[in-house]
C-alpha cells in the first residue's frame, strides 16, 4: 500500500514534469527558455528543501494560492469570492506580503498563485512578488486592467505570469462576467501576444461548457494567439442550488483522457484543478500539497474552505501551518472524499466545521 511518502514524491514527480514541458514548449523562445531552466533549477532546490522537511514530518507545501485582496472591478454572477461574505478587514501589507514570500522559499514554496478579488488592484503586492526572483507568481486577472504599463511590468517581471480569465465563448463569457467582457480578455491576448510574453488563459469547467472548452478547436485558437498554459478550474458551488453547474461525475473521468490528448496535439502546459486527487491519497488542501492565504491574513486550507484557526500577521508561515485545523485535516486527508462539487473540503464542510468547533473549546 501507497505511504505519504509515495503520494507527496508522485506530486513532486508531477511538478518536475510540468517544468520539463515547460522548457520544451519553449525552446524556439531563447529567452523564454532560459527563464524556465533557471525556474526549473529554482524548483529543483525547492523541491531537495521539501524533501528534508517531510522526512522530518513537517508540512512543505509546493503551492501556495494569496488571495491578495477582497476588492474586485467587477460582479461576476455565481462568484464564489463575494459568496463568502467574509468579514471586512485590514488587508495584508505589501511589507508583510514580502515577508511571506521570504518565508515560503525558506520552506521550499516556490510556486504562489496571486488571485483575488482583483490582483491587479494590488501593485504594491505585485512589486513585492517581483523582487522575489526565483519564486514563480501565476496571476489570475480579469483582463480588464491590463493595460500598456502594467503589460510592461509583466514582462519586466517574467516570474509573474499574467493568467486571464473566461468562461467559454462570447455568451457564457459576458451573461457571468458582465457585457463586453469577452472582448476584453481577447483584447488582452493579442496586447500579450504582441509583447511576445508567455500568458496563461484560466477557464471555469461547468457542467454547461465542458464540450466546448475541453475540445481542441476552441484551445487551439488561444494557442495561436500565444497562449502557452491553460487552467481548468472546476466549478465549485457556492449554495446547494448551484451544484448541477458542477461537472459530472462523467466528465470529471474524461479529463485525464482529454489532457493527454490535447498534450499530444496543442504543445502547452495543461492543469486541471483541483485535479486527480485520488492519485495523491486524497485531499491536497491545509498544507499536504497547497494552503491558501486570504486577503487579510487568515490561514486557510484551500480557497474553497474560508475556516482558519491562525492569521500570518501575528504567526510565522512555518507556525501556521502547524495550525490545529491544518494538521486535522491533513492527518484525514484520506477521509476525505469528493463526489461532486470540485472541491473535497466543500463537500465535507459539516467535518470542517466540527473540527472548528473542537478548536474553540480547547481553547475555552
Amino acid at each position: 500500500m501507497p505511504t505519504e511518502k509515495d503520494f507527496l514524491n508522485q506530486f513532486q514527480d508531477n511538478l518536475a514534469f510540468f517544468f520539463n514541458e515547460a522548457v520544451e514548449i519553449n525552446l524556439t523562445n531563447l529567452r523564454q527558455c532560459g527563464f524556465w531552466i533557471k525556474t526549473m533549477n529554482h524548483q529543483t532546490m525547492a523541491a531537495e528543501i521539501r524533501q528534508k522537511r517531510t522526512d522530518r514530518g513537517l508540512p512543505a507545501p509546493p503551492v501556495m494560492i494569496c488571495s491578495v485582496t477582497n476588492r474586485c472591478n467587477l460582479k461576476c454572477q455565481g462568484c464564489y469570492h463575494r459568496s463568502q461574505e467574509r468579514q471586512s478587514g485590514i488587508e495584508l501589507t505589501s511589507e508583510r506580503f514580502g515577508r511571506l514570500i521570504d518565508e515560503a522559499s525558506e520552506i521550499g514554496t516556490r510556486i504562489i498563485m496571486l488571485a483575488g478579488g482583483e490582483p491587479l488592484l494590488r501593485r504594491d503586492m505585485l512589486e513585492a512578488a517581483a523582487a522575489e526572483k526565483g519564486t514563480l507568481f501565476p496571476v489570475f486577472t480579469n483582463g480588464v486592467l491590463l493595460d500598456t504599463e502594467t503589460t510592461r511590468f509583466f514582462k519586466k517581471h517574467r516570474n509573474l505570469i499574467p493568467v486571464l480569465s473566461i468562461e467559454g465563448d462570447r455568451q457564457r463569457t459576458d451573461e457571468k462576467r458582465g457585457t463586453g467582457l469577452y472582448d476584453t480578455v481577447e483584447s488582452a491576448a493579442q496586447v500579450l501576444r504582441r509583447n511576445k510574453m508567455f500568458y496563461g488563459l484560466s477557464i471555469t469547467l461547468t457542467s454547461d461548457n465542458f464540450d466546448q472548452v475541453m475540445d481542441p478547436e476552441y484551445l487551439q485558437k488561444y494557442y495561436d494567439q500565444g497562449c502557452r498554459l491553460f487552467f481548468f478550474i472546476e466549478y465549485v458551488p457556492a449554495t446547494e442550488k448551484d451544484i448541477p453547474s458542477c461537472i459530472t461525475a462523467e466528465q470529471r473521468k474524461k479529463l485525464p483522457v482529454i489532457n493527454k490528448l490535447l498534450r499530444e496535439s496543442i504543445p502547452a502546459l495543461y492543469i486541471t484543478l483541483p485535479g486527480e486527487e485520488e492519485q495523491y491519497g486524497g485531499c491536497l488542501a491545509a498544507g499536504r500539497g497547497f494552503v491558501h492565504i486570504s486577503a487579510t491574513g487568515d490561514v486557510e486550507p484551500c480557497p474553497f474552505a474560508p475556516y482558519s484557526d491562525t492569521n500570518i500577521k501575528n504567526s510565522s508561515l512555518t507556525e501556521a501551518l502547524d495550525s490545529f485545523l491544518l494538521n486535522r485535516i491533513r492527518n484525514n486527508h484520506h477521509l476525505l472524499k469528493e463526489s461532486s462539487g470540485g472541491c473535497t473540503l466543500w463537500e465535507n464542510k459539516d467535518w470542517v466545521e466540527e473540527q472548528m468547533d473542537v478548536r474553540k473549546s480547547l481553547s475555552a
